[in-house]
């Protein structure tokens, strides 16, 4: 491991950090919402800005600036502490205001940076602008680093099969090789996400939400965090519109941003022809579908067929995608319904989007996988491949997906037994653990879409903490570190 130039490159982060707290900073000094937590805000954001300032200074100056020296061990290194860092420095805001004690603060700002969407606030609306700001903007900052972890971290880790999916540069796998195609892919993705953001915040706008809420949940739809300014999340605008315009841009988060470079610079057809997509498309329209069917026959939304359809669609799209948003208290439906979401926590998006789970197409290699070793037990002579459309997935990318799965069962399996002996309830134990360790938010029971996660016990949510950073890192880059050669020269 090279200690010095990881230090240097975490250093330039900080300092990034430091610049986009200015923007809350801004918001603090402009609105004054009269209220008992806006006192200190304007010191606690110059307190955060101070702090990422000093100590990301100091490890620029004190440190590496030889690229050459990075490779794989070193990108895990850096995104896993980049995560880190970020929360502890981010969390300083709402220690300083006396929103929250620093568990509390680092949980929430953790689940902002790993766009995961648990709260442990009771009512939002409590906190001034520039903190509501800053905890969104958590989210749409985490989203951007998720865009380019998938892009240059992950393929060279050949996390969970990620090989498959994004093809190595030529010549090698360091980082220097590898930064020109890094950076040009980036900006083009970073575009992509940032356009896409401002048109759904104009959208939100023009459907009736103010300029400063519009702006607040395109940063946490973009990023499928599913934070919001109120406390009753997008309930609180029954808008129509507004709500298809929310599931609308959830379901395009959820998409691999590479469909959307094939949309702009072609070959368009082979959009249609990427089966991950076809399957994630297929996925969304069976739930939301089941789920009208269902909630019509059980009389369990108010406003006729069309409020019935939105209600439907969009808790299948806000979990599927791992948003998290809510309009219905989905803990209230029919349990056939209830198991259903909980299932589609497990999946999750599409490879190379914001979105959390597992990711349709390493569900889909699985299950392929399974029934390719069902044929085998069947006819032992028989030649079985697991194909993707008209690619052969190699069996070492199926054994590292199949290695991936039994790791995320074993961490949500571990995870939920530690609750459940700190006390939690089984049902929420469970389903806390998967919404973090999913990146999703909500879970069943005490951790509900109209509840929180304030009332988990301290251990308890530091165990939530580490799955949502194992979650967002997509596990491999956060256990690769624990490897004893990851830190041998």
């Amino acid at each position: 491991m090279h200690y010095r130039s990881v230090l240097y490159i975490l250093g330039n982060l900080l300092l990034l950090l430091g610049a986009a707290l200015l923007l809350p900073l801004v918001t603090a000094l402009l609105i004054h919402d009269n209220i008992p937590l806006e006192r200190y805000e304007v010191l606690a954001f110059g307190g955060a800005i101070a702090a990422a300032a000093i100590i990301g200074l100091t490890m620029r100056s004190l440190f590496d600036t030889d690229l050459s020296k990075l490779a794989h061990r070193e990108g895990a290194a850096i995104v896993t502490f980049s995560w880190i860092l970020f929360s502890a420095i981010g969390a300083l805001p709402y220690v300083i205001t006396g929103a929250a004690g620093f568990t509390d603060a680092y949980f929430e700002t953790m689940s902002g940076f790993t766009t995961t969407g648990a709260t442990i606030f009771t009512n939002v609306e409590v906190l001034p602008s520039g903190l509501q700001l800053w905890r969104h903007q958590t989210q749409w900052m985490g989203g951007m680093g998720i865009v380019v972890l998938s892009v240059a971290v992950l393929p060279m880790l050949g996390a969970g099969g990620y090989r498959l999916f994004k093809a190595e540069a030529p010549g090698g796998s360091t980082f220097e090789r590898n930064m020109p195609r890094i950076k040009d892919t980036a900006k083009v993705l970073w575009m992509l996400y940032l356009g896409m953001s401002i048109v759904e915040s104009v959208l939100l706008w023009i459907g009736g939400m103010t300029v400063y809420e519009s702006i607040c949940h395109a940063f946490t739809t973009m990023s499928t965090g599913g934070f919001s300014t109120k406390a009753a999340s997008v309930a609180a605008w029954p808008s129509p519109f507004i709500q298809w315009v929310i599931i609308g841009f959830m379901f395009l988060a959820g998409v691999n941003f590479d469909m959307f470079q094939l949309l702009i610079a072609g070959p368009r057809e082979e959009i249609l022809k990427n089966v991950e997509f076809r399957v994630y498309i297929t996925i969304a329209l069976l739930i939301g579908g089941l789920s009208f069917v269902i909630l019509w026959q059980a009389n369990a939304v108010q406003g006729g067929v069309e409020a019935t359809a939105r209600g439907a669609f969009f808790s299948a799209v806000s979990i599927s995608t791992t948003t998290g948003y809510g309009t219905e208290d989905f803990d209230k439906w029919p349990n056939i319904l209830r198991l259903t979401l909980f299932l589609l926590m497990f999946m999750g998006g599409c490879t190379g989007s914001t979105a959390g789970g597992m990711k349709v197409a390493r569900m889909l290699i699985y299950v392929k996988s399974a029934l390719a070793e069902l044929r085998r037990t069947v006819n032992p002579k028989a030649i079985t491949l697991v194909r993707v459309g008209d690619r052969t997935v190699d069996r070492a990318v199926v054994s590292n997906i199949q290695a991936f799965i039994l790791m995320w069962l074993t961490v949500m399996t571990v995870a939920t037994i530690i609750l459940t002996a700190l006390g939690v309830d089984l049902l929420s134990a469970i389903t806390g653990t998967v919404a973090c360790l999913g990146n999703i938010g909500p879970g069943l029971g005490s951790v509900g879409p109209t509840q929180n996660f304030a009332h988990v016990p301290l251990l308890g949510k530091w165990v939530l903490v580490f799955c949502q950073l194992l979650g967002r890192l997509e596990i491999y880059s956060v256990l690769v570190l624990v490897l004893k050669r990851s830190w041998v020269r």
